[in-house]
C-alpha cells in the first residue's frame, strides 16, 4: 500500500475525534525537536462548555475531555489571533468514535487502547489533532496506518513554518489536511479556509 493511505486514515481519525466531541460522545516527515510526552492519568470530565464549530458564526455545546493534559500542551494556545480550545481523549474513549480504524493498528503493534491518546485543539479557523501511541515513534505510527486502510486521496510534500509536512488532498479536492510527525506524536492540521499564513503560524508553533 502507498503512503497516501496513511494520510487518509489520519484525516478520518481527525474527523472522528471532532465528531464525537460535537455529538457529546462519552465514551510526514520526522523532526525530532520535542521530548516524548508522558501520558497523564485520565481525569473526570468537566461540565459541558460552549465551543466553536468548524464554520464561522456557528457554535455547539461540547463535553470537556482532558485524558492527557501533557499531549494537549503540545497544541498552540492561539492561532490567527484566536484562542484554541483544547481537549484530549483516552484510547478507550477514542475507539468508541465512528469510522474508527485504529483498533487494528494498535493490535498490529502489540498495543492496547490504554497506550493511545488523542488530543485536539480548534478555533473558528482551523483544527489540530495529535495522535500518540506510547513507546511508538510518530513516523512508525504513520507507517502503520499506511498498511491498514484504503486509498482515498493524494499525499504530497509541503513545507510550512520551517517544517517538512505532508499535504493530503482527498479525491474530491475538498477538506485538505496537513500531516506532521515528531518524536512519538502525529499531528493533523485541517480547516475549511486554510491560508499559508495560518499554516506557517500553526506549524511554527508545533514542537
Amino acid at each position: 500500500m502507498t503512503a497516501r493511505r496513511a494520510g487518509t486514515t489520519l484525516a478520518l481519525l481527525a474527523g472522528a475525534a471532532l465528531l464525537v466531541v460535537a455529538c457529546g460522545g462519552s465514551a510526514a516527515t520526522t523532526s525530532p525537536t520535542a521530548p516524548p510526552v508522558t501520558q497523564a492519568p485520565p481525569t473526570q470530565a468537566a461540565p459541558s462548555q460552549a465551543a466553536p464549530s468548524q464554520g464561522p458564526g456557528l457554535s455547539f455545546a461540547i463535553p470537556s475531555f482532558h485524558a492527557n493534559a501533557n499531549l494537549e500542551k503540545l497544541i498552540p494556545t492561539q492561532i490567527g489571533g484566536e484562542a484554541m480550545t483544547t481537549q484530549s481523549m483516552s484510547g478507550t474513549q477514542f475507539l468508541a468514535t465512528p469510522n474508527n480504524e485504529v483498533a487494528g493498528v494498535l493490535s498490529g503493534m502489540g498495543k492496547q487502547p490504554s497506550d493511545l491518546s488523542v488530543a485536539f485543539g480548534f478555533n473558528m479557523q482551523l483544527s489540530i489533532i495529535a495522535f500518540q501511541i506510547n513507546g511508538v515513534p510518530g513516523n512508525t505510527i504513520l507507517e502503520a496506518f499506511k498498511n491498514s486502510t484504503t486509498d482515498a486521496g493524494a499525499i504530497t510534500d509541503a513545507s510550512f513554518g520551517g517544517k517538512a509536512v505532508k499535504k493530503l488532498t482527498p479525491k474530491d479536492a475538498s477538506g485538505v489536511s496537513y500531516i506532521y510527525t515528531t518524536q512519538d506524536v502525529v499531528f493533523v492540521v485541517s480547516g475549511a479556509t486554510l491560508t499559508d499564513a495560518l499554516l506557517n503560524e500553526a506549524f511554527s508553533k508545533l514542537p
